[in-house]
């Protein structure tokens, strides 16, 4: 079993603030490590034998504690330019998508830090009338690779929206 998983950190158990969020910052640190936590349960809760690969897929990718990772977690860090973004580095060898720490799509409620791609930047995505989450567009890319997403953890009202796109979930 081949299982990639990409880790954000807004959707974390511990995350209210955008200073959470941030680096150097109030909370940050507890943050981070709450997002390293969920990406370990994540690879110890998939089937084995294994390999899993994670994706630092928030901020600057560079949140995700390595060494707090088991041994067998291949980590991708940092930004290539790649356009899978936050998911770079998965393709068709993959047997499964795993999305942890994810939040609902900006402007939808659920979660205080909803946004999409770059809050800053971006105020909203559509696809086909429907707001867009971070979930929605790489779980569709995970699909047009073949990949099947079958794990979503995040805030309530992302994870409901997940399950009517992904039944498996």
């Amino acid at each position: 079993m081949k299982v990639f998983i990409s880790a954000d950190i807004e959707g974390t158990a511990v995350t209210a603030t955008r200073e959470g969020c941030r680096p150097g910052e109030f909370e940050y640190e507890r943050s981070r490590k709450e997002m390293t936590a969920e990406g370990v349960a994540g690879a110890e809760g998939a089937p084995g034998p294994l390999t899993v690969v994670v994706k630092d897929a928030h901020g600057p990718g560079l949140n995700i504690l390595p060494e707090e990772l088991p041994e067998y977690v291949q980590l991708i860090r940092s930004w290539s330019g790649s356009p899978e973004m936050m998911v770079e580095g998965l393709d068709s060898s993959f047997d499964a998508a795993f999305f942890v720490g994810y939040h609902n799509a900006a402007g939808e409620g659920g979660n205080a830090l909803s946004h999409t791609i770059n809050g800053g930047v971006v105020h909203r995505i559509t696809v086909n009338g429907q707001p867009a989450s971070e979930f929605l567009i790489y779980s569709w890319m995970a699909a047009w690779y073949g990949v099947p997403s079958v794990l979503l953890t995040g805030d309530k009202t992302l994870c409901e929206v997940g399950a009517e796109l992904h039944p498996s979930l």
